[in-house]
């Protein structure tokens, strides 16, 4: 809005285009770091693994399906590498592609930034705990692949539960439709609270079931915001228009 209250979209208000590279510190840290790891688990258990896997039998419909080991070592750490890399550059390509839009102008890059800071932190967990898992069935190791893919799972949800508050959407609208976006900035804080308490939740369920632990996750994070949608479409109701 302008700085009389008219929800007119102004083209002074679209910020300066953040830079084309935006490293997320220090998300980006801790994924070079599990990186590290899973190489050195690679490298670790390579003597041990078996050359292919199979995991999935053939039958009437389709072929079997093998795993070699080079795939299994290299898949985790360069996908967590890419997501590094996609999430240093995406925000100045979010900006390219909808400055000239609604939604482009009055956004902080810095806050979405820190999302994904802790949205990477959050990703390297799982996908370090998912790599040795899959080294294990190469090494034939004993693993709780899924109880511990499932605590990851809510170790993930707490990361974005602590980065909820910024969750609260940019852009510059009119009418209603800026009334139900600024109806959500302060809905996201309890939201916050609510996401890493189902973050925890889910990760000691995971100890005893990890289907269950994965329900908590799935269910909490949809009903999170079906909450904040609907107090903020309710709110922004009832707020006359400026």
């Amino acid at each position: 809005m302008t700085a009389t209250g008219s929800t007119e979209v102004s083209p002074h208000e679209n910020p300066p285009p953040p830079p084309w590279v935006m490293i997320p510190w220090p998300g980006a840290a801790v994924a070079l770091v599990a990186v590290a790891i899973m190489i050195v688990a690679s490298v670790v258990a390579w003597p041990e693994m078996a050359v292919e896997i199979v995991t999935r039998e053939a039958d009437g419909r389709h072929g079997e399906s093998v795993a070699h080991r080079a795939v299994t070592a290299a898949a985790a750490p360069s996908a967590l590498l890419g997501l590094t890399v996609l999430f240093s550059v995406v925000l100045r390509a979010d900006h390219e592609l909808l400055k000239r839009t609604p939604v482009g102008l009055d956004r902080s890059p810095e806050r979405a930034r820190r999302v994904l800071s802790w949205t990477l932190m959050g990703l390297s967990v799982v996908l370090v705990v998912l790599h040795l898992g899959l080294l294990s069935l190469h090494t034939g190791d004993a693993y709780p692949l899924e109880n511990a893919v499932a605590a990851a799972g809510g170790l993930l949800l707490a990361c974005l539960g602590v980065a909820a508050p910024l969750f609260a959407p940019g852009g510059s609208y009119t009418g209603g439709l800026e009334r139900f976006r600024a109806a959500q900035g302060r809905l996201y804080r309890g939201a916050g609270i609510a996401l890493v308490l189902a973050g925890i939740a889910t990760a000691v369920a995971a100890a005893f079931d990890p289907w269950v632990a994965m329900g908590i996750a799935v269910v909490s994070v949809g009903a999170v915001f079906v909450v904040v949608g609907l107090v903020a479409a309710i709110r922004a109701a009832r707020k006359p228009s400026e």
